[in-house]
């Protein structure tokens, strides 16, 4: 059975242009979208935005905490562009297998156009659809 020699600097070598090349992937810029969320006008306790884009592409999102919401905190940012909005907002009164509490409204859903760039987004949930 013949051995393989393997030269140590030449696999140093390769990995580390491996890991150059993965470095330099080109990855998609998304921007921060924050805001404030209302519903009945009073800030929602708890809650999440979506970003559903018309187009395809990652889905952003956040959570809503306080009538506040950052998909740079925590959440994911979007491209920009036209997208669908949901909104699922809650009390916050913990409640058993309901760790955000009662739902404050059926699911929310509408659209806005976001820019190419970090924006706010300030949405009142209305009452009556």
């Amino acid at each position: 059975m013949k051995r393989v020699s393997l030269d140590v600097p030449a696999a140093m070598v390769f990995v580390l242009g491996l890991a150059a090349f993965a470095g330099c992937a080109k990855e998609e810029k998304l921007h921060q979208v924050s805001g404030v969320v209302t519903y009945n006008g009073k800030p929602i306790a708890k809650g999440l935005i979506f970003f559903d884009p018309k187009a395809d592409g990652p889905q952003g999102f956040a959570n809503i905490l306080d009538g506040k919401y950052d998909t740079a905190q925590q959440g994911k940012g979007v491209r920009g562009g036209s997208y669908d909005v949901r909104v699922n907002g809650f009390d916050g009164k913990l409640v058993n297998d309901a760790p955000f509490g009662n739902a404050l409204f059926p699911e929310y859903t509408g659209t806005k156009d976001l820019p190419q760039e970090n924006s706010t987004y300030d949405l009142d949930v209305p009452t009556h659809r």
